[in-house]
């Protein structure tokens, strides 16, 4: 709930003072990116957070990029984009680099249970769907309205529906923690989500998607520099496939045939 909070303040904060007729928009257009995108990033955010709890995290990005597999299945009938068999296998091969760099952490044990399986499924499948809503919007009515809109109405859904399924709220309880809570917040929250909207603005959804899976790579060696949690073999080979998959998106040009 917090960080969502942070992220908001800090996108009204820089977009109100740049350029506040960025945030100008019709009550129809203000209720879709509400509703639609406040619905769409609250789940997720809910979604994941209660999967890390019940599972941890290795399982839990597991399951949250099976988001790719379930975009390039929609967003055909939805958004008119079909995938073409060279995205499809690049979905496919992007997939197992995951599942290989998450499952190929030392010291890590992947774990699965009902209720974490449930909370992980939802946020892969939620998180396809803040893929698809934005693909949807950020055309429409621009990634900067999207993103803020999208941002306020993910606050607005969370302090309805954390109370009532995570408890109070805990607050941080040092000056160290509000700094890092507000860096994090600014970043995951606003810096994030403006990039990931303003690029589905200008590319299909499944390649947006797709390239979204570089993110266990950087987790993978940051945590190798920075906290010693390094990859086995099986991890390393897991992140190689990702950033061939990743790249093969880049190389994709022209709108994909029908498969």
């Amino acid at each position: 709930m917090l960080r969502p909070l942070v992220g908001a303040v800090f996108l009204l904060g820089f977009v109100g003072l740049g350029n506040p007729r960025a945030l100008a928009t019709d009550l129809r257009s203000l209720v879709v990116l509400l509703i639609g995108g406040g619905l769409s990033v609250g789940v997720f955010q809910i979604a994941y957070q209660l999967s890390t709890d019940a599972v941890g995290v290795p399982s839990t990005v597991a399951m949250l990029y099976l988001a790719p597999a379930f975009v390039a299945a929609t967003s055909g009938p939805l958004l008119a984009e079909w995938p073409d068999r060279t995205r499809v296998a690049l979905v496919a091969v992007t997939l197992l680099g995951v599942w290989l760099s998450v499952f190929g952490a030392d010291d890590v044990t992947a774990t699965f249970g009902t209720s974490g399986l449930i909370w992980g499924l939802l946020a892969g499948v939620s998180y396809g769907v803040y893929t698809l809503f934005g693909r949807f919007a950020a055309p429409r009515y621009g990634s900067t309205r999207t993103v803020v809109y999208s941002t306020l109405g993910a606050c607005l859904f969370l302090a309805a529906v954390v109370p009532t399924t995570t408890g109070a709220i805990v607050w941080p309880a040092s000056g160290t923690a509000w700094a890092l809570l507000i860096a994090f917040g600014a970043l995951t929250m606003a810096v994030a989500p403006f990039l990931f909207f303003d690029a589905l603005s200008r590319i299909e959804a499944s390649q947006a998607s797709i390239a979204t899976s570089i993110e266990p790579v950087v987790a993978g060696i940051l945590a190798t520099i920075l906290l010693s949690q390094g990859l086995s073999v099986v991890g390393w080979i897991g992140i190689g496939i990702v950033v061939v998959g990743v790249a093969g998106v880049g190389l994709t040009t022209g709108k994909p045939e029908a498969v």
